[in-house]
Order: structure tokens, then sequence, then C-alpha cells
């Protein structure tokens, strides 16, 4: 049962720290933009009880990823819980942005100059405020960044803090994008199923670590699947290869816009059968998901799928791993990775750091995860 799931990883993080002070953990406040779902939670209650008072963790979600029932239970342990609603007719990075300013803002109304301040971010959409902001004490902030696509945004600034760097942590990279992939084909076989796709023929688009696995999980599968990276080959263009092709599944995994209004204006007009749009990166980027979602048949639940005449957008352009649900991937699965975020923070709550950059995990957190798979 996942529920009887014991994260016995976590707690043997939890026990290579039971030598750090907790003299000043009244004084640690945590400002954390995360997926809301039970394995997060498992992680914000060992941190309360560890030392860091509920009170002083504040947590806002991503509309898409959040579980409203966790939600619900993080609140009732008095955690400072914040869901934004959502407009269908933007984007999620607009209003995220705008969200995270907000955070921010609250952040700058309640914090004291002897607090220390740990960042866990989700996209470095809010440690790109902090960093960017004149209003913050810089010596007592250290941050926490966990997926690639906000390693990039960070890898060129110029920073005011240090930031632990998960993103790259070779164990996520590793073991995580795996996982995530194959849940990913098992919901792109349920669209496939569910609208009878007789005859697929799937271009996935992006050929990192995530659109690799993807890939390579759908050949073995048997389906007809192309791959395209610009990296590769620049001078291919998307909507050619569509049409030539005859695709009607395109999966995005770029963390980046794949087509433009124009190009879905021109692809809508071309093509006799519809074509379902899936991602497998984050937020709604991969796609004109707003265009889509406001001049089609919108489906107002977060996770339904919007149709625009031939076009069908999955999961309303949202990652295709996400459906609000309490646990997408299992706690085993997943656990290596919340354990690489807990004991980074925990290493923060004490961690004397002199320079500004990004820096690697904790070897002591590498070693113990290394040394339990």
């Amino acid at each position: 049962m996942i529920d009887d799931y014991n994260y016995s990883l976590l707690d043997k993080i939890t026990d290579s720290f039971q030598n750090s002070s907790r003299d000043s953990l009244e004084n640690v406040h945590i400002w954390a933009c995360q997926h809301i779902l039970e394995p997060q939670e498992k992680m914000f209650i060992l941190l309360s009880k560890f030392g860091i008072p509920a009170k002083n963790i504040h947590i806002s979600g991503k509309i898409y990823s959040t579980n409203f029932e966790v939600l619900d239970e993080l609140e009732k342990l008095g955690f400072e819980t914040l869901q934004p609603t959502f407009d269908f007719t933007r984007t999620f990075d607009e209003q995220h942005k705008e969200n995270c300013h907000n955070f921010f803002e609250s952040f700058i109304q309640m914090n004291k100059t002897d607090d220390r301040v740990i960042v866990l971010d989700d996209g470095a959409e809010l440690l790109n405020i902090f960093n960017n902001s004149d209003k913050i004490n810089s010596k007592n902030i250290i941050g926490i960044e966990q997926t690639s696509s906000g390693f990039r945004k960070l890898e060129n600034e110029k920073l005011k803090f240090p930031i632990i760097n998960v993103a790259r942590s070779a164990i996520k990279l590793d073991k995580e994008s795996p996982l995530i992939a194959r849940l990913g084909c098992d919901r792109i076989n349920d669209v496939i199923k569910k609208y009878n796709i007789s005859e697929p023929k799937i271009l996935v688009v992006g050929l990192g670590p995530m659109g690799n696995n993807v890939l390579l999980i759908l050949k073995e599968e048997g389906y007809l699947v192309l791959g395209h990276d610009t990296i590769f080959d620049q001078k291919t263009d998307i909507l050619d290869l569509i049409l030539k092709n005859k695709i009607n599944v395109l999966i995005g995994a770029t963390g980046n816009s794949i087509l433009s209004e124009e190009q879905i204006l021109k692809l809508e007009s071309t093509i006799n059968n519809e074509i379902y749009f899936i991602s497998m990166s984050s937020a709604d980027r991969e796609f004109p998901s707003s265009f889509l979602r406001k001049n089609g048949k919108l489906d107002k639940s977060i996770h339904g799928d919007s149709v625009w005449n031939k076009i069908v957008l999955i999961n309303n352009g949202f990652p295709i791993t996400f459906k609000g649900k309490r646990y997408e991937s299992t706690p085993l699965e997943i656990e290596k990775t919340i354990a690489l975020l807990y004991g980074s923070v925990l290493y923060a709550t004490n961690a004397n750091l002199t320079t500004s950059e990004l820096i690697d995990v904790p070897q002591q957190i590498t070693d113990i995860i290394q040394n339990n798979e």
C-alpha cells in the first residue's frame, strides 16, 4: 500500500543531521514554490519535526501540480500555504511570475533581519525575484533549485547568494528522468486508447534526458516514433516535419515553445485528421496553450482536454505527468529526489557559505542516497 510507505531514506537523511545545532531553528524561514503532493507533504512534516516551526514554512503551489487534499492537510497542520487561482486565457508562466512577486512581497512584510531564509524553488522564478531585488539581506539567504529549466535561468546570472543545484545532481538526472518518462508514456498510452488513435504517428520534440527516454520507451512499445531536437538539426522546420510524416501525436519535451500561433493556424488549415498535443516538460509552454484554450472548446477542469477544430490540447497543455492526484509517481520512485531537497534544506539551516554561486548538493547527502540503492 502506498499509504504505508515509510520513507526510510528520508529518515536516514534526518539521522545524518542529528548533531546539527537546532538552537536557532525558530529563526529559519522556508519560502517554497513546490508541487503540493504527498511526498512533498512528508518532507515538510519532517522539517517541522526537525525543529523549523510549521508557521515558518511558507508554501506556494503550482495549479497544475497541486493535490487539494494535501493542500488542505498542510494548512490544518499549521503550514503557511497558498494556491493562486488560474486564468485559462493567459499563460501559466505569466501568472506564475505575478504569483511569485506577490509571494515575495509577503516575505518582505514578514522578514526580520536575523532570519535565516531558505528559498526552495521549482523553476527558479521565485529565486530570480529574490536575486534581482535590492530589498533583501543576501547574507542570510540560501537558495535551492530542483529543475533543469530553473538551472538554465540561473546559470548565467550574477547571483547574490548561494544556490544548491539539485537540478544537475547526477542522482536526479540519472534516476528521475527515466521514471518520469515511464509515467508519461503510460499516460500517453491512455490518451491513445481514450481517443481510439488507430495508427499513432508520434513526434517527440526535444531529446534531452526526458525526451530521449520517452522516445526510447515508445519505440520499445512498437509505436512509429520520430525524434527532433534543434541541437542536432537546426535546418528542419517542425511544421514541415509534422505534415510530411502525417504526425498525429506531438510530444513536447523542450521546456520552451515549439510552435507559434502562426504555425498553429497553418497546421490546422492543412491537416485532415485530429492531432494531439502532449507536454512532457513544465507549465504550459510547449504549445500556444492559452491561444488554444481561449479560442477552442475549453475544458475548465485543469486536467481536462481542450479542443480547437482538429487540434486536441491534452491536459490543457500542462505536463501529462500531473493529473491532480495525491501521488503521481510512487513514493519509492520519487523519494530520491525528495531526499535531495530535504537534505539540502537541512544543510542550509546551518551552512556557512561564503560564495554566491551555484553549488553541488553536499556529498553527505548524495552518499546516503547512493549507499541505499
